[in-house]
């Protein structure tokens, strides 16, 4: 009878380590089940996120582009620039060229308006 116990036993102990092996495999499944989702949330709201900075980008140097051809015509029409002004707009031309990667279009502008005579500020 001691015997039969012990058997039982050891079954009943291998079933049961055997009934946590899966409950603990089935925890860690779906562990990794949420965890992968998360990830793929966090990728999609970056990806969101990198293609809203693309566009601000992009508006953003067809606003500099703008204010920066106006007024340098402004400048240039007018003759003279003062000091200031010039250090603005040539401020404003650096961070279109170069910070928002611009095409060079406005160089051939920037270097008229460069060339003007500079005006005394009253």
């Amino acid at each position: 009878m001691e015997v039969l116990i012990a058997i039982l036993s050891g079954g009943a102990a291998v079933a049961l380590i055997e009934g946590l092996r899966e409950w603990l495999g089935r925890r860690y499944e779906r562990r990794e089940k949420r965890e992968a989702l998360a990830q793929k949330s966090i990728e999609k709201r970056l990806s969101a996120m990198e293609e809203q900075n693309i566009a601000q980008s992009e508006a953003l140097k067809y606003i500099l582009y703008d204010r920066i051809r106006y007024l340098g015509q402004k400048y240039i029409a007018d003759g003279e620039i003062d000091f200031e002004d010039r250090r603005i707009l040539n401020g404003m031309h650096a961070a279109y060229h170069n910070g928002l990667h611009g095409n060079g279009d406005l160089d051939n502008l920037m270097r008229d308006v460069n060339a003007l005579h500079l005006k005394r500020k009253d």
